[in-house]
């Protein structure tokens, strides 16, 4: 068999799940119950009064027809003339049939696997959807206490194990954390790593009240996540609230990955790759081609005389530390994006199909890979779609390709050859 006819082992860097609030209500400790349920209540109204201009109607019309069975909710949701109750609202958000539901993909692991091996995705790296108080990656975006913040992360982290540990070897959760309490986001991190979490850690995008990254308070965290190899993650998600004026979507689409990738000039100039040379971090949904603008920025700062001592204790420049321990998580990678793929550096970029949202890949991956990558060299393919990912986060290739030669495509096939 030839190479072009071995069919390519493709793991999505950047995948999402999230369940049903009665759900995560069997994880939360009983005191929080009724504080999450008005959470999710006041959620669902604040998503309602602006799921009509969040997206393009028409764009929201096809969703729902492309994503099928469950793929109304948005439509449902910006229906203008939609009027229910508090009690309506809330047995909509926890029946898995109604339209307000998440896709059962996201929650059923049966779903999910016949979705990803439609896909041809033989592997995924989990990142949350939605979790109680608003955890994961729309931490601290909402006014809710320390305790809830921590519990919903527990809950969401709970939950995630179990639906990963029905098919371990496919799925890579990524534990969530808060930051209020350090020395608690440790203790999580660890029981993460125990229930079975190996995705890695997604760093809270906006810090509240706290310092940012830079501060010292976050060397324990920093600590344990190089000790049990759990990657250091940035995802898109978190803005500030730009209210209800006509850009306010606008807004948010052009500076959210702004947010995400604010991380890492922290953890640069801190010293915290310096110091933890094993620590790994990963950009994901956050765009490709800014990393190589960024890094000749901080090169002319860090080879400004005036700014020496910035660098004083660090053994490395800025691109150093990017080739050393840096990935991007290339989130349905377009084509205009992958023509940086050389200066960037192919063992740097992991695809991803953002599976279940609208701007994903899913369900018409093949031809959206065919888009980008229909010339791409054959070693290229198999290194960006997969085979980095199975070396950043440690998949056992052997039963992924075991998986990808059930499921998955061919090089002649992504590149759309007869």
């Amino acid at each position: 068999m030839s190479n072009a006819q071995t069919k390519v082992m493709i793991i999505s860097s950047d995948c999402h799940a999230g369940a049903l609030p009665a759900t995560y209500n069997e994880y939360l400790p009983r005191q929080y119950r009724d504080a999450a349920n008005a959470w999710w209540l006041a959620h669902a109204r604040e998503m309602m009064s602006r799921a009509g201009t969040f997206f393009d109607q028409e764009a929201v019309e096809a969703y729902a027809t492309k994503a099928g069975e469950g793929g109304q909710r948005m439509k449902a949701m910006s229906d203008p003339g939609l009027r229910l109750s508090d009690d309506e609202i809330m047995r909509m958000l926890c029946d898995e049939r109604s339209p307000f539901a998440p896709r059962r993909g996201e929650f059923d692991p049966a779903v999910r696997i016949a979705e990803l091996d439609a896909d041809g995705i033989a592997g995924e790296i989990i990142f949350p959807q939605m979790a109680p108080f608003g955890a994961g990656l729309m931490q601290y975006r909402y006014p809710v206490s320390p305790e809830e913040n921590l519990a919903g992360c527990r809950a969401y982290n709970r939950w995630l194990a179990d639906l990963c540990n029905t098919n371990p070897e496919r799925h890579a959760g990524v534990a969530i954390i808060n930051v209020d309490d350090i020395e608690e986001s440790v203790k999580e991190v660890r029981a993460a790593r125990e229930m079975g979490l190996w995705g890695g850690v997604l760093l809270p995008t906006s810090t509240g009240t706290h310092p940012f990254y830079h501060h010292p308070r976050y060397e324990p965290l920093w600590a344990v996540c190089e000790e049990l190899e759990m990657p250091l993650q940035s995802h898109s998600g978190w803005s500030p609230d730009y209210g209800d004026v006509a850009c306010a979507t606008a807004m948010f689409i052009s500076e959210v990955d702004m947010f995400a990738q604010r991380p890492f000039t922290a953890l640069l100039w801190s010293g915290a790759f310096e110091r933890h040379p094993k620590l790994q971090y990963l950009f994901t949904e956050a765009g490709c081609g800014w990393i190589l603008e960024k890094l000749r920025v901080l090169e002319f700062k860090a080879n400004d005389p005036i700014f020496k001592h910035f660098t004083r204790e660090l053994s490395l420049g800025p691109t150093g530390y990017f080739e050393r321990q840096c990935y991007i998580g290339a989130s349905f990678m377009p084509r205009h994006e992958a023509h940086f793929r050389h200066e960037i550096g192919i063992d740097k970029l992991l695809w991803g199909s953002d599976y279940p949202h609208l701007e994903g890949t899913w369900p018409n991956t093949m031809a959206a890979l065919r888009k980008t990558f229909f010339d791409f060299p054959e070693n290229e393919i198999r290194a960006i779609l997969g085979e980095n990912a199975a070396r950043v986060y440690g998949f056992d290739v052997k039963t992924m390709q075991a998986i990808a030669d059930r499921i998955g495509p061919t090089i002649t096939d992504i590149r759309g050859e007869a």
